[in-house]
């Protein structure tokens, strides 16, 4: 299943029925002895739908729709599975079911959109929703959770927050347009907007894997870690999760549990380039340079345009001492991605490394060009003006840093700005230059 780039529909009506996956086996202990029972059997197919186990939850769910008279809401529950699935002509099979009972109702048309946005078809999606829109379906919270995601696959951020904002306005309980949101503000790159927003989420409904494994990515430490533990233990051929596990594994310095998760997402997705990146990453770290720059190498050829993993070559340059080249593996990744300013700032890092301020401020001009407030470029280039000499303007850098946006070791800057400050002018100012 693919890493969530839509908002999963995993019930319909009061949350408080929809169960988590730690729930699995009282409910389905629960739907056996009660195989009459609609409640019982919706309640154990939502369950394994967020076990991700889709074939289960599907045929649970149909069994509890017939229960229930096969009414479009109860049918509009079963095509969910195939959204979350991400299969499209599952989708479009399980909308027709809807059709067959009423073609032009609103959740009908609303199903239709879900499966074009499975296929990231927005412009179709837009068309269903707007027929949606003009039999009453603007008042229901599907219609403008559906319209949030496929504003946000257009990248249109502000449509999608105000479809994600009118969701909550109508089902204030409910966690899906709290994890579009984060996930519309994590493409933007207001991290600080889509961690609130994944928090808003896990108060409204702790039992959300989705949930968890996006949180767990985006916290450090021991929080992500068991974030990531409970997403793997609710799925455990989930492959997503367990490379992310495995990233704060070996963030943690535990190599060992890191390689086991990356073999066992890379036996269920042998061409998956996001576990080549990371398994290549374990390997640099271990100091098998060559084995890691095959699964490098394997991760590019899987995603040519994938900038991480020019990075990631780009640091094992730097491991064997071959500046030249890490320089043009950075420099590789900031033309492939440019709102990403981790190319510039690896760039600028090691020229400062090397003592070639002029160099390092022309990257970081190029930067900041881009990501006027970033802090880590600010606090590079007071690095740079430190290193010409420049006491005066590497303070003024410093303070600006410690004003900035997104990450910034703090401690250290705040140190070397008690520094400048103390330390004596020396030496001419040189001129900076551009970039290379």
């Amino acid at each position: 299943m693919r890493a969530f780039s839509l908002v999963l529909t995993l019930s319909l009506g009061a949350p408080a029925l929809a169960q988590s996956p730690t729930d699995l086996p009282a409910l389905a202990q629960a739907a056996r002895q009660s195989p009459r029972d609609a409640d019982a059997q919706r309640a154990h197919g939502r369950a394994l739908l967020r076990a991700g186990r889709f074939r289960d939850a599907e045929r649970a769910l149909q069994a509890a729709a017939r229960l229930r008279g096969g009414g479009i809401e109860a049918l509009f529950e079963v095509a969910s599975v195939t959204f979350a699935e991400g299969d499209y002509r599952k989708a479009r099979a399980a909308c027709r079911a809807l059709e067959r009972v009423e073609r032009t109702a609103p959740l009908t048309h609303i199903c239709n959109a879900r499966a074009f946005l499975v296929w990231n078809r927005a412009g179709r999606a837009f068309e269903e929703l707007e027929a949606a829109a003009a039999r009453g379906g603007d008042g229901l919270f599907e219609y403008w959770l559906a319209l949030g995601d496929a504003n946000r696959l257009r990248f249109e951020v502000g449509p999608a927050e105000e479809a994600y904002r009118r969701a909550v306005g109508l089902d204030a309980t409910r966690f899906e347009p709290h994890l579009g949101l984060a996930l519309l503000h994590a493409n933007a790159r207001r991290d600080a907007d889509a961690l609130a927003q994944l928090r808003e989420a896990q108060r409204k409904d702790a039992g959300v894997p989705e949930v968890w494994y996006e949180l767990g990515r985006r916290t450090p430490g021991a929080e992500g870690q068991a974030l990531l533990e409970r997403a793997v233990q609710a799925r455990p051929q989930w492959t997503a999760a367990l490379i992310a596990l495995a990233e704060h594994q070996l963030a943690d310095g535990d190599r060992a549990a890191a390689r086991r998760n990356l073999e066992a997402a890379l036996a269920r997705e042998s061409r998956n380039a996001e576990a080549h990146l990371a398994l290549g990453r374990l390997l640099a770290a271990e100091g098998e340079l060559d084995r890691a720059q095959v699964a490098l190498m394997r991760a590019l050829e899987l995603v040519p345009n994938m900038a991480a993993a020019q990075i990631a070559l780009g640091q094992l340059e730097e491991q064997r001492g071959r500046t030249e080249e890490a320089f043009e593996r950075y420099g590789a990744a900031a033309n492939l991605d440019p709102s990403d300013p981790s190319g510039l700032l690896h760039s600028a890092r090691l020229a400062i490394a090397q003592g070639r301020d002029v160099l390092a401020t022309g990257f970081l001009d190029r930067l900041l060009r881009v990501h006027a407030n970033l802090a880590a470029a600010h606090a590079y280039y007071g690095d740079a003006l430190r290193l010409r000499g420049d006491r005066s303007g590497a303070a003024q850098r410093y303070e600006r840093a410690l004003r900035g946006e997104g990450e910034l070791d703090r401690a250290r800057v705040e140190a070397a700005l008690r520094e400048v400050r103390q330390a004596p002018q020396r030496g001419p100012v040189r001129q900076r230059a551009t970039a290379r």
